[in-house]
């Protein structure tokens, strides 16, 4: 985000879901962030079209112009470590390396996907997260539909792992990124990345009980009894126009917004 935008401007945040389309405007005062709208567009099987025109339509609502940023969740998005990356040298070589590595664990084409990579960590491990070229196309082709800028197109575990890195790199352990019926497991060695594992879940299994180390979870649900013990919940603080329980559903659109 630019300095102009930063302290004076507003964006767009859309979760991607699971089964949802996750809305909020963000409108910003010299850097300091307020939530001014919220809807949630609902959708089944094959009826996502029919929720983004509604989304259009709600985003339009506005004459001011906006920013959108996409943060895609687990039923699109893929995850993998890279065990060392070659950014540093020569950027084409860590998208041939990349592109190597998701066809050897995919066995798919890797010509049909988008890459995008998270920071390495200090010895060189780095998160790579992909979804398909025709969702980045149909996403960005969106944002110019609405008149809005494009910030960025992001996967859901590597923008909460980003928010709470802070916290996370000083921990061995597992974060567990909840988004309606799925799970993504972050199994974590301080600031590097093991291993990546999404699933379904049941309203009763939120974290697998053999998960070693410390259990930090992140949630946009409300079904915080059924958390294991010794786990910590990481929250959004409470800001104007949020309110950290009663909006949790929310809470992956906003976050790096809060």
């Amino acid at each position: 985000m630019g300095l102009a935008k930063f302290l004076s401007g507003a964006e767009i945040r859309v979760h991607l879901a699971p089964g949802a389309l996750i809305a909020c405007e963000v409108q910003r005062a010299w850097g300091r962030p307020t939530v001014s709208r919220k809807a949630s567009f609902q959708f089944f099987s094959g009826e996502r079209p029919a929720a983004m025109e509604a989304l259009r339509d709600w985003i339009q609502d506005a004459s001011v112009p906006r920013s959108l940023v996409w943060i895609v969740g687990p039923t699109e998005a893929q995850y993998f470590v890279l065990p060392w990356s070659p950014s540093w040298v020569d950027p084409d070589s860590r998208y041939a390396y990349a592109r190597a590595h998701y066809e050897q664990l995919y066995s798919a084409d890797s010509r049909k996907v988008s890459f995008s990579f998270a920071d390495p960590s200090a010895d060189g491990g780095q998160l790579v997260s992909c979804i398909s070229s025709a969702l980045h196309a149909e996403l960005a082709d969106f944002a110019q539909q609405c008149g809005c800028e494009l910030d960025s197109i992001k996967p859901s575990v590597a923008a909460v792992w980003k928010r709470f890195q802070d916290v996370l790199k000083t921990e061995d352990g597992t974060l567990c990124v909840v988004e309606g019926d799925h799970q993504a497991l972050v199994r974590h060695d301080r600031n590097r990345i093991r291993e990546v594992i999404v699933r379904r879940r049941s309203p009763q299994q939120t974290v697998d009980a053999a998960v070693k180390g410390v259990v930090r979870r992140f949630a946009n649900t409300l079904d915080r009894s059924a958390t294991p013990g010794g786990a910590v919940d990481l929250r959004l603080p409470a800001k104007q126009g949020f309110d950290t329980r009663g909006d949790a559903t929310y809470a992956v659109a906003l976050c790096g917004a809060l």
